[in-house]
């Protein structure tokens, strides 16, 4: 599993729908905007914006806005899987996949 840093991210509404809508075969993704710490940027591109299924929320503390989450990738070619940490306030946090 590579990390990454996520720079902006969902709001707390599309965090819950992301959870609450859909069905096994019509998931609602969320999508993150990531960075990579050991990105060269001269000979690495950017990387795009990525969308995941969270399966799973969980509260970091007990402040409401900071979340631990686990779920995957549905853009790899066996839906690998993820887990990380965000903050609905800043909309930042870290995603491993």
């Amino acid at each position: 599993m590579a990390r990454f840093n996520i720079t902006n991210g969902p709001s707390k509404w599309d965090l819950m729908l992301a959870l609450f809508d859909g069905d096994c075969h019509h998931k609602r993704m969320v999508r993150f905007s990531l960075k990579d710490l050991k990105r060269d940027p001269i000979k690495d591109p950017e990387i795009p914006d990525l969308s995941f299924v969270i399966n799973t929320l969980e509260r970091e503390d007990g402040s409401g806005e900071n979340w631990n989450f686990e779920g995957y990738y549905p853009g790899s070619s066996q839906n690998g899987p993820c887990q990380g940490f965000f903050s609905i306030r800043t909309r930042t946090g870290w995603i491993e996949f």
